[in-house]
Formats: structure tokens, sequence, C-alpha cells
């Protein structure tokens, strides 16, 4: 997550001294940038992942004409959205607009890619959207090219509340996706699916991705819960932000076999003091590539209060790709896998 996109979010930096309501302003915005931009370029899954690439591949080419014949949807259909309103498709969608680099990833993957036609400025995943029209981000999104591009959906995400309402003035019809847990992923891609008519490639991607999060559960399952890895993520440093319950990247270290520092807190995006983090001494600490300052500090043991915790002193600082971490998509299985291998490199190679 780059300060240059923090900016054009809230148009300044964070005031020193700044009182309670611009802490959780602030907090709000890291949290829609780190959703909408995938907080940082498109970068090679880790090594042991092509299966999931395989099925990334599969799905964009159709599923395979063997899934062709499944069940279609029948239009009009009408299902809620995770902003809580109805939306009514009175036909297949021909032409998609993608909003969010995770739609567009799930669009890809289950079959769908042929028929966008327009994405996000931060979508770059798979190889295909380079060459396609980039509509802007958040707060800078380009009605009149979504206009030319004649789009009979939209697919957006949280927190894009005037966003959603240009484009209902629009007449264009948009779905809110914003899955919130590891589980509500799964059912998001299946939902997508059923939206656009691929329920087949959808079915295919999501046991896929169950299949793997499965066989990391099952391999971690005998170890003991007080002889399991204490972890630290770092969403933001300053101020210091972190994962808990209620968000996928929670249940994502929680399926890796990993003990969240943070799990007693009541919020999937809470505040946390250094005091804590050292209270907690976590054995491994996971950054996002987009803070690879901070992760450089930590390797170096320069980052001043952190020096006495286990995971610097032993080390077990580790660079993550935010793609593979922060997009509620397909790749996020990719995330968990690289996870477990951080975690318990004994008995995932």
């Amino acid at each position: 997550m780059s300060r240059i996109f923090l900016h054009r979010i809230w148009g300044r930096t964070r005031p020193r001294g700044a009182g309670r309501r611009s802490l959780a302003l602030l907090a709000t915005l890291l949290i829609l940038a780190l959703l909408a931009s995938g907080c940082g370029g498109a970068g090679q899954a880790p090594a042991g992942t092509e299966q999931g690439q395989a099925g990334a591949q599969a799905g964009s080419s159709g599923a395979g004409a063997d899934h062709e014949a499944a069940a279609a949807t029948t239009y009009p259909y009408t299902f809620t959205d995770d902003a809580g309103r109805q939306v009514t498709l009175e036909a297949r969608p021909e032409r998609i607009i993608s909003l969010a680099p995770s739609n567009t990833e799930i669009l890809f993957a289950i079959g769908a890619g042929d028929r966008v036609v327009g994405v996000d400025s931060f979508s770059d995943y798979p190889a295909e959207v380079k060459d396609l029209p980039k509509l802007g981000g958040l707060t800078d999104t380009n009605y009149e090219q979504i206009v030319a591009l004649e789009p009979d959906l939209a697919l957006t995400i949280g927190g894009t509340e005037e966003q959603v309402k240009k484009l209902e003035e629009l007449g264009i019809p948009v779905a809110v996706i914003q899955p919130a847990t590891l589980d509500d992923v799964l059912d998001r891609i299946q939902r997508i699916g059923e939206l656009v008519d691929a329920q087949a490639g959808a079915r295919q991607v999501v046991a896929d991705m169950k299949a793997r999060i499965d066989a990391v559960r099952q391999e971690v399952a005998a170890i003991p819960q007080a002889e399991r890895v204490r972890v630290f993520y770092e969403v933001w440093n300053d101020p210091l932000m972190t994962v808990g319950p209620g968000g996928f990247i929670h249940d994502v270290i929680v399926a890796a076999g990993g003990v969240n520092v943070a799990e007693g807190t009541s919020q999937p995006w809470p505040q946390i003091s250094l005091e804590e983090v050292v209270r907690q001494d976590p054995q491994v600490i996971v950054v996002p590539d987009s803070l690879k300052s901070s992760y450089d500090q930590l390797k170096e043991g320069s980052r001043p209060g952190w020096e006495g915790i286990t995971a610097v002193k032993e080390g077990r600082i580790y660079l993550i790709d935010d793609n593979l971490i922060s997009r509620p998509g397909p790749r996020l299985v990719e995330g968990l896998e690289q996870l477990a291998r951080w975690f318990y490199p004994d008995r995932f190679q």
C-alpha cells in the first residue's frame, strides 16, 4: 500500500496529534486502499503453486467442455449484494466492468474473462487485463469512459457508495462484492458465478481452493495449540495496524496453523500498540511487500522497540506479495500455502 495511493484517497497525510476521529477515518481508508489496490504490483506466485496457476488458466479458458452443460443461471436474476442492495439482471451480462482487482481475478478464473470490457486502474492479473481499458480507482473513476463501454454489469467493492450511486444514475447495474471472511471469499466466487452465468467455472475454482485449504489444515491439525507459532501480520506501520478475527487474512493465518497475536481483538483490522506486540512476542512476523522499508528495518534489527521480539531475534521476518493475501479472490489460497511453508518449513516444502 503506497503513501501516494493513500494521499489520493484521503488527500493529505495524517496531521501530527490527530484525534480519534481522524485515526478512525485513516483506518477506514487504509482498509479500502488495501482491498482496492491489492497493495502492490503483480508478482510471481510462490514456488509450489503451479496447481493454482493451472486451475486459473483452466477457468480462464472456460473450465473445460465437460462443464459447459452445467446448470445455467435463469434470468431475470435477483440477489442481495454485500451492501444490502437488491440487484436484478434482466439477461446474461455480456459486457462486464470490474472496479476491484479481486473481482477481476474472480471473473477471469471462473471463465468469464472474455466478457470483461474494462477494469479499475489496479487490476493487473491475469496478464490479459493489461490490454483492457483502465477506468480509474476509488476516487477518480472515469464515468465517461465507462458509459462509452456500454456495460451491462459493474462489479465493485464495499466503501464505494458514491461510485455505486453514480453508476446507478447512469443506468448501469452494479453489484457490491465485499467478502469479510475466508468462507465468504469462497461463497462470493460462487455468487459471482451465478450472477454472470459461469457457475461451472466458479464451482471448479472453489473446489480447487477448498481442496488446497483442507490439505494445509490436515497437515497442521496434529500440532498442539500450545506449539503453534505466534504470528504478527503488519497491515500498516503508522499507526500500527494488524488483522483480527472476522477478517479473511486472520482466517488465512489460522488455517495455515498460526496463532494470530491479535486474536483477542474484536475487529478484523485493529490498531495495536507496540507494547502489546512485545507482550505477545510473535515468533513470526509477516509484512506486505508494500511496506518493504518496515521489513528491511525488522530484518536488520534496527526498528526501535522491536529488537527483543523472538521473530526479530531469530530472523523469522517474511515479506509477502500483497496480491496473494490482500485480494479476496482465487489466489488467496496461494498466500495461505506460502504462510504454511514459512510457519512450518519442516512440514511444507
